[in-house]
């Protein structure tokens, strides 16, 4: 009994000395200057973890200083999509070609302020500016009709008769934001930290206008879609749960 009652205090000593040393070195942990973070996105209700943040962007800080950070997001996506069904041969001939493209481009820059907090927490605040483009292009055959689409895409119905029925599916747009941001960093250990953070931003898209040519035999009359944007204002929940890492 004396042998177990003198090991578990020997355990005792070796784990408050060792929460000692976690404790001093925890004076370390929080960013210093010239240090640059990146993150993960985890949001908690849906199971998800991305690389993304709620732009659809790669996100990187540089700590300027242990406390003023420069923010900057980036994003380059493209979406292709071919549908060619045709049937050359015979007297029910006919050729359906419906070729869609897209490119978003989307950048966001911002400065962030960071507070005292305690030796593991680091709140801030901050803006951001925003800006994203996105551009849409289509390519419609139908028969011996060539429809060129341009800032959007379109979608293609029949009536009873089997006419044709064209109706705008999406469009390209620019879009122009600004926000106010409040957040904080905990730093679980060395380099390593999660966070959250929101706010109150503006947000204005204006979208592209819809030109259309026509080429070959026309089955329908082009339509042109003008003046078409939106605007949004209110707080908002940023990015989950985000998941950092420090590159000193």
């Amino acid at each position: 009994m004396k042998k177990l009652l003198l090991f578990f205090m020997a355990f005792l000593a070796t784990g408050a000395s060792y929460a000692q040393n976690v404790d001093t070195d925890s004076l370390s942990l929080k960013a210093t200057a010239g240090s640059f973070a990146t993150e993960l996105n985890f949001n908690p209700f849906n199971g998800e973890i991305s690389l993304n943040n709620s732009l659809n962007q790669i996100k990187v800080r540089y700590f300027a200083k242990s406390d003023l950070a420069l923010r900057l997001g980036f994003n380059v996506s493209t979406d292709n999509a071919l549908t060619d069904n045709q049937q050359p041969y015979g007297t029910d001939n006919y050729r359906f070609k419906d070729k869609k493209n897209s490119t978003t481009i989307g950048v966001n820059a911002g400065v962030e302020k960071h507070f005292k907090g305690t030796r593991r927490l680091s709140p801030y605040v901050g803006f951001d500016l925003t800006f994203t483009n996105k551009s849409m292009s289509q390519e419609l055959i139908e028969g011996e009709s060539i429809l060129d689409v341009k800032g959007g895409w379109y979608q293609t119905s029949y009536n009873s008769n089997g006419y044709p029925i064209r109706s705008v599916a999406g469009y390209g747009f620019k879009r122009y934001g600004a926000a106010l941001i409040c957040g904080f960093d905990f730093y679980m250990a060395a380099n390593f930290f999660f966070g959250y953070e929101f706010s109150l931003g503006f947000d204005q898209t204006d979208f592209d206008e819809i030109t259309l040519t026509q080429r070959g035999n026309p089955t329908s009359t082009p339509n042109n879609y003008t003046e078409n944007s939106s605007s949004s204002f209110g707080p908002r929940v940023m990015n989950g749960v985000r998941l950092g890492y420090i590159l000193r």
